[in-house]
């Protein structure tokens, strides 16, 4: 599972967003695809919570969530499937290091499918989904 997982990470950069689950779920869908009957809501709702900090090759967005900052901990989250991918980063800003700390997978239903807490640092590129939002977190505790 993990191996799996990971590849993704590095070859498809696919990250998004859980809390709120239908927000995030309205938030994260590029194409405006209706999943649940409250999804306009959702968004007028959750869209300042939820900074893009990329795309995946499929064109489906990267978010930060701001309310899951957590000193240097961050969560990014991306459209997975018919559900969720979640991974945990925690930034180590005055060395520029990144560290994976956990990955999730859920259903569009909020339900945890899979779960990998392996953790271990991760090349920090500023220009990838990862590095951007290593860059807001760093930024926001600087001042």
């Amino acid at each position: 599972m993990s191996r799996n997982i990971g590849n993704l990470i590095f070859s498809k950069q696919m990250f998004y967003k859980i809390g709120g689950m239908v927000g995030a779920i309205a938030v994260l869908l590029s194409s405006g695809v209706a999943i649940a009957e409250d999804i306009g809501v959702a968004i007028t709702q959750d869209a300042e919570r939820y900074v893009t900090v990329g795309h995946d090759k499929l064109g489906n967005r990267i978010a930060l969530d701001k309310e899951t900052i957590r000193g240097t901990t961050y969560k990014l989250y991306g459209m997975y499937k018919d559900g969720i991918f979640e991974t945990t980063f925690h930034a180590s800003c005055q060395e520029s290091r990144l560290f994976l700390n956990r990955i999730a997978i859920y259903s569009s239903q909020g339900q945890l499918l899979q779960e990998d807490n392996k953790t271990g640092e991760i090349p920090f590129v500023a220009n990838s989904s990862p590095g951007k939002a290593m860059q807001i977190v760093c930024k926001q505790i600087s001042k």
